[in-house]
């Protein structure tokens, strides 16, 4: 359970645009990788930090997994923040997190390309 924190209300929204903005980036490099018939791709890491250039490498199946809950994400290993989030499994270089702070998961969710695609 993450602990308990003072975050504004403006930070936690931050927080779940930035992610979602990777999260945005990361569509993208899957369609290309599908498109020319890879099994894996090298990811944008989906944490908090708006800086980050870190990348993660995975399956696609693996990344289909993480984009089955839009308030799941993608991050390189040490990048998780357990002030809004809580791992939910990892792979070789990834950790698999998932929203568990209110308002970064109402924002994760509202901004997942996947359900305004339904």
């Amino acid at each position: 359970m993450p602990r308990e924190t003072t975050l504004s209300r403006e930070h936690e929204e931050r927080i779940g645009r930035t992610e979602s903005l990777f999260r945005g980036v990361n569509e993208r490099i899957a369609v290309s990788a599908r498109r020319f018939g890879g099994d894996d791709a090298s990811f944008v890491c989906e944490c908090d930090d708006p800086q980050c250039t870190d990348r993660v490498r995975a399956t696609l199946a693996e990344y289909e997994a993480v984009r089955a809950d839009g308030a799941r994400f993608l991050v390189a290993p040490g990048h998780e923040n357990n002030e809004v989030e809580e791992v939910r499994g990892r792979g070789t270089g990834f950790s698999l997190v998932e929203k568990v702070k209110p308002l970064v998961r109402q924002t994760a969710e509202q901004l997942n390309p996947r359900a305004q695609e339904a």
